[in-house]
């Protein structure tokens, strides 16, 4: 089998034809769209919510027992809120996304509450954080009109599983240096592709 004409290193397994040459998956992945500017036809690219899936099935590491989909809608309903924020306030850094996603594990371990020592002044609460946390706590699961409503509230232990994987995901794209906006810029991009991908065409019969 050919050598990745990319790393060669590893396995050609797909072929690229933007660069008319053998890639490896890992590749492949990481230049599609971003170092190769990839023709509609090519059979590697998927539409922009397959791969936001994709992606985030990278960085969890849930228990069998959870759905994946549900955490991942979850979590699209916090970037969604964390866009709109980001796109309000300038100064918004990475730093301060995980200083009030933080905020919202510790209130969500709490159960809506937040432990206050005595003697504590509470001061005042991040906003940043409580609206977050609204956010999590706030959101259903909508996969179908026939679900319970239990079926479609999140539990503790997911909303816990959610924050922790987008903390995992904003640590690894922004390589530890939180005082700059990579993941919100990172962010702003893909919601961007997003809404320049074509609509899907409808059938009717």
């Amino acid at each position: 089998m050919a050598v990745c004409s990319y790393c060669k290193r590893r396995k050609a397994k797909r072929h690229c034809p933007a660069r008319r040459e053998e890639l490896c998956q890992l590749c492949c992945g990481e230049l599609r769209e971003k170092k190769i500017n990839c023709p509609p036809s090519c059979p590697h690219l998927k539409h922009q919510s397959y791969q936001e899936e994709k992606r985030w099935q990278k960085i969890r590491e849930f228990p069998p027992s959870f759905d994946e989909k549900r955490i991942a809608y979850l979590a699209t309903q916090v970037e969604a809120s964390l866009l709109y924020l980001a796109e309000q306030d300038k100064s918004l850094n990475d730093r301060d996304v995980l200083r009030g996603l933080d905020y919202a594990r510790e209130k969500i371990i709490a159960g809506g509450g937040r432990l206050i020592l005595p003697g504590e002044n509470p001061g005042p609460k991040p906003a940043l954080g409580e609206a977050l946390f609204q956010v999590i706590n706030n959101t259903r699961y909508e996969k179908g009109l026939i679900l319970q409503l239990s079926e479609q509230e999140y539990t503790q232990e997911e909303k816990i599983i959610c924050i922790d994987a987008m903390v995992r995901f904003i640590l690894e794209k922004t390589r530890g240096d939180l005082d700059d906006r990579r993941y919100l810029e990172d962010l702003v991009a893909r919601h961007q592709k997003a809404k320049n991908q074509p609509a899907p065409k409808i059938i009717l019969p």
